[in-house]
């Protein structure tokens, strides 16, 4: 069996133009996340370090006022030195709102009236995550929150272009070769050859995962050295809202195996695509729907054509692809009733396991029985 995986990876692992183009794309994107100027943005950040304070933010609000107000004449508002302390500010500012979110929920908890049982659960669970959130220093942050950013948003093509250029072809390029023909005719070389390229891919995934988590982990340390990854990861942008009691260094952390599980589903998916699929056509194009969709949602393909409802938005989560954006999946607080409050990010884990489940009895039992043309 070792043998057979380690032939399946060696296949995933030379495809050569599909591997360059993996590379170039990483590299791309990496180049773009984080600026030269950093530096500059840090040293305008610095200044404010210290407690998050309702005074240090009335300072943050009077001197932002002061440089974007038009008294400066128009060359200084094009003065790189305010454009760094603008994209400090936005850093900063975030941090105001998300104690404002804090607050306003716990006081929106505190006075909300439940009955006994799942509301009431309901509430204290939400009221203890937040009440765990830390939001009185001002830390410099940027750093972590861009290399967090990239690999839960940006960086999820990186993940998804093996699955489409690699995994889907799996089964079809033997397909089409005739090569499948000579490994049909033993029934236990079927499901140990199965059970390989599951394992392969599975592993050639995580690997993909891995390599870009340390190369945006290693470009932002040769960019700026020791990073402070203890700011809550509530004060990233977009997280404001967000009621997990996560630093950024655990968010990642948390984003890191999160990603990686569901990349694995969504690998033994496009596989089982791959599988059934009779030409190779057939497999892109059902794996690109199954990928594609869920994913530009929104972001390319508009809301008009789905319906508006807190159920749709929660169940599009659901699908891979769309939770490997783990920012959406933990930006805010959801529960599913199970009689016990079930946060949705382990709601979402639990519904692709069993369908990942469905999925492989159906390849083993169709694998045993599929005959030699």
């Amino acid at each position: 069996m070792s043998r057979l995986i380690r032939f399946e990876l060696y296949k995933l692992c030379t495809s050569i133009p599909a591997m360059l183009f993996v590379v170039a794309l990483l590299l791309y994107l990496m180049s773009s996340v984080f600026s030269e100027e950093e530096a500059s943005v840090r040293a305008k950040y610095a200044a404010w370090e210290g407690p998050a304070t309702a005074k240090t933010f009335k300072k943050i609000q009077d001197r932002a006022d002061k440089i974007n107000d038009g008294t400066y004449g128009d060359d200084d508002q094009f003065d790189p030195t305010i454009t760094y302390e603008n994209e400090a500010f936005a850093h900063l500012f975030n941090i105001k709102e998300a104690q404002i979110f804090k607050a306003q929920t716990l006081e929106a908890l505190a006075n909300e009236r439940t009955e006994p049982g799942f509301d009431e659960r309901d509430r204290a669970l939400h009221t203890s995550m937040l009440k765990q959130i830390n939001l009185d220093t001002i830390r410099y942050h940027i750093p972590a929150e861009k290399a967090v950013t990239f690999t839960t948003q940006a960086g999820v093509a990186v993940l998804l272009f093996p699955l489409l250029l690699l995994i889907t072809f799996i089964y079809t390029k033997e397909r089409v070769s005739g090569v499948d023909q000579y490994q049909l005719p033993a029934v236990n070389g079927r499901t140990k050859l199965l059970t390989a390229k599951l394992l392969a891919g599975s592993i050639f995934l995580t690997g993909v995962n891995v390599i870009l988590h340390l190369g945006i982990l290693g470009l932002a340390s040769y960019r700026f050295g020791t990073i402070d990854w203890s700011a809550p990861m509530k004060v990233m942008d977009g997280l404001t809202d967000s009621p997990y009691p996560f630093s950024i260094g655990q968010y990642w952390l948390v984003s890191f195996g999160y990603q990686t599980f569901v990349l694995i589903v969504l690998g033994i998916w496009v596989l089982a695509i791959s599988f059934f699929a009779k030409t190779a056509v057939q497999a892109i194009l059902s794996s690109s729907i199954l990928i594609g969709v869920p994913l530009l949602y929104q972001f390319v393909i508009s809301g008009i054509f789905f319906p508006e409802t807190k159920l749709f938005e929660q169940g599009i989560l659901f699908f891979p692809s769309r939770a490997l954006l783990t920012g959406e999946v933990f930006k805010t607080y959801q529960t599913i009733n199970l009689g016990i409050p079930l946060l949705l990010p382990v709601a979402i884990l639990l519904v692709q396991v069993l369908v990942t489940l469905i999925v492989l009895k159906i390849l083993y039992q169709t694998s045993r029985k599929r005959k030699v043309v």
